[in-house]
């Protein structure tokens, strides 16, 4: 298990982020390594922070395999319907993840928890132009 931070507004390119003990570790040392998770905490309470996540998750979830997890208190409404309308536009599947069946924690409805995987090509987003023309 690696953890690694990174900068949204400058995200270095993903063969940047795993070592090459990583890679050789994979079987392949020219294979491309992807992250098999990546996890997104409390990072949405701001619109302009909005477009650099989005952009940076779409640069690091290209692999199939790959699943994002993003939890975060919702503090103002614009930025989280922003947000949302992006991950529709970006992920072919954005699930809203009920905790209480899945793990019997009952949270507030300011929390949200996502589980998205598949991000779209160019040639799957829709009309959303907008959020399209960000992403």
């Amino acid at each position: 298990v690696e953890c690694i931070e990174c900068d949204w507004f400058h995200p270095p390119l993903i063969r940047e982020l795993f070592t090459h003990e990583t890679a050789s570790l994979n079987g392949n040392e020219h294979e491309e390594s992807f992250p098999d998770i990546i996890l997104v905490a409390d990072c949405v309470w701001l619109s302009h922070l909005i477009y650099p996540l989005l952009k940076t998750l779409k640069l690091y979830a290209r692999h199939p395999s790959t699943k994002v997890i993003i939890t975060y208190q919702q503090r103002g409404k614009d930025a989280h319907e922003e947000f949302l309308s992006g991950m529709h536009v970006l992920f072919k599947n954005v699930v809203d993840v009920d905790t209480k069946e899945s793990v019997g924690l009952v949270k507030p409805d300011v929390f949200h928890v996502f589980e998205c995987c598949g991000v779209k090509h160019e040639a799957e987003t829709h009309d959303d132009s907008v959020t399209k023309a960000k992403i």
